[in-house]
This record gives C-alpha cells, sequence and structure tokens, in this order.
C-alpha cells in the first residue's frame, strides 16, 4: 500500500477565563482546536503530536488502531504541553513504538513536565491530565522513517515557542508543522515580543521554502476551508505583521481586540487574542 495519511481533530475545550469581559462578548473562554496526524503504508506509521488531555488521547489512540498499518514512531513537533502531554496514552496503546523529538527541545520539554508547570496545565483542565508524563526520547538526525519512506524533520526556530520543527513528507508534498502555521484560528501571541514575532516570520518563510502542497496545522478550525499549504503560511505570515501594527497602533487592550477582530471575523478562538492583548497592554 502507498502512504496515505488522516488527521484526527478536537473540538475547542472549555477553560477558566482570566480576562475581563470576555465571556459576556464570547461566552466560555476555549483552548484551541488541535490536530494530530497519522501518516502510514502497511509496514509502519507516524503519528505526529498526541494532544493533552487522558480522554482525548485514548480516543486518538483508538483512531489510530482504525488505520492500518502498525504505528511505530511518535513525533513531538515543539515544546507545549498541548502536543505533548497525550502521549502515555498512546504508548499504553502502543507500547512498542518509539516517541522521539529533535535533541534541542527536550529539555524544554522537560520544563513543560515538571511539577509546578503541570499545576498550571492542571488549573486548564482539571483531572483530565496525565500524572506520569512522557519525555521523547532524543532522536538522532532528522529523517524518520515511516514504513517504506520516511518524513523530514525540519527545524525552524521560534514560533510561538522555541525549538519549533516541521515533519515533511515528500511523497505526498506534506507538511505538518505544529504550532509555526495557524489555520484559521487566532495565533498564540501571548507574552510575545517585537523579536520573537519576528522570529516567527521567518519560521513561516523556512516552512514556504520546503514546498509543501498539503499542510496540517496543529491548530485548525473545524471549518477551514481547505489545507492549502501556501494560504495557510500567507495568513499566518499577515496575521503576524496585522497583529503587530494593530499593537502599534492600539492604546488599550480592547483597541487591539477590536482591531484584530474586525480584520480577522472568521477567525476561531477569540480568547486566544484576548489573552494576548490583555497581557501585552495591561
Amino acid at each position: 500500500m502507498s502512504l496515505q495519511f488522516d488527521f484526527f481533530q478536537v473540538d475547542p475545550k472549555p477553560i477558566p477565563s482570566q480576562i475581563p469581559g470576555f465571556e459576556e462578548a464570547h461566552g466560555s473562554a476555549t483552548w484551541p482546536p488541535s490536530t494530530s496526524t497519522y501518516i502510514w503504508d502497511d509496514r509502519g506509521g507516524l503519528l505526529v503530536d498526541t494532544l493533552i488531555t487522558l480522554p482525548e488521547a485514548g480516543r486518538l489512540a483508538s483512531w489510530v488502531k482504525g488505520h492500518s498499518g502498525p504505528l511505530t514512531n511518535v513525533y513531538i513537533t515543539h515544546p507545549h504541553g498541548d502536543h505533548l502531554l497525550g502521549l502515555p496514552a498512546i504508548l499504553d496503546a502502543y507500547p512498542d513504538a518509539r516517541a522521539v523529538a529533535l535533541a534541542d527541545s527536550i529539555e524544554d520539554m522537560r520544563g513543560q513536565t515538571d511539577h509546578a508547570f503541570l499545576e498550571v496545565w492542571g488549573s486548564f483542565f482539571p483531572g483530565q491530565l496525565t500524572d506520569r508524563p512522557v519525555i521523547p526520547d532524543p532522536l538522532v538526525g532528522t529523517e524518520i522513517g515511516i514504513g517504506d519512506a520516511s518524513a523530514q524533520l525540519v527545524p525552524v526556530g521560534g514560533s510561538d515557542t522555541v525549538h519549533s520543527s516541521v515533519v515533511f513528507v515528500p511523497e505526498l508534498g506534506l507538511a505538518v508543522p505544529g504550532d509555526v502555521v495557524y489555520n484559521r484560528v487566532h495565533m498564540w501571541m501571548y507574552q510575545s515580543t517585537p523579536e520573537s514575532r519576528a522570529e516567527w516570520l521567518r519560521a513561516l518563510d523556512a516552512v514556504q521554502t520546503i514546498g509543501a502542497t498539503t499542510l496540517i496545522a496543529g491548530h485548525r478550525h473545524p471549518q477551514a476551508p481547505d489545507d492549502d499549504a501556501n494560504r495557510q503560511i500567507d495568513e499566518s505570515r499577515q496575521y503576524i505583521l496585522d497583529f503587530e501594527a494593530a499593537l502599534a497602533a492600539s492604546t488599550t487592550p480592547q483597541e487591539l481586540v477590536a482591531r484584530m477582530e474586525a480584520a480577522y471575523p472568521e477567525f476561531g478562538n477569540p480568547y486566544t487574542l484576548w489573552l494576548a492583548a490583555y497581557t501585552l497592554m495591561s
């Protein structure tokens, strides 16, 4: 069987709001919709990212079982808990699978799973997270097997966090970029700086040079129009530029929110935008 791919998506999840006025404007605060991508042939499969809560990671593991090809490798694209903390549930279901990440990202993944950080994640998702987080092994090199094929792992630097990477499968023209590219979801500008936003723009340029035609974003609107790689990269780049301009032109968080919501009325998970605005301007 030739190489194939599919993705598993979870809807936004309610979280406690920290921002005054948000619930009156939009209802419950939510964590953004998230994806995991499975790539496989008859001889092996690669799962990219593992979601965050135990219930959704359990559903992800069952979903993977519905595809042919044994899961042999799990790859975590970057050190954020919402892509990493579901890993124990996957390895429970697939004890022979190997979990890996690029070596440079491992130390920051340890930080995401220390006691203090797990308490922060647990305040968002009480009673839903693992109490035995797993850290991937450092991968030697920048290639990983998928049955008879392989994927290239492309480090791109900082995006919404440090040590971001992209999985590229040339045979499929497929890129899976974790949080480097978003698909019609407000981007994570929380605690960003001019320097980090400039680095993110450089990361987007690096993704575009890969030449993928299809891209499955880590945070994807459930009603996204398509998974065209260039559209998503261009929109993500423009969002960062518009956020930079709106931030410079605004004197209050409410002003920044209003400018961005007017520019991106169809984008999902507005709480991400509000959290960034109130953090950067309060």
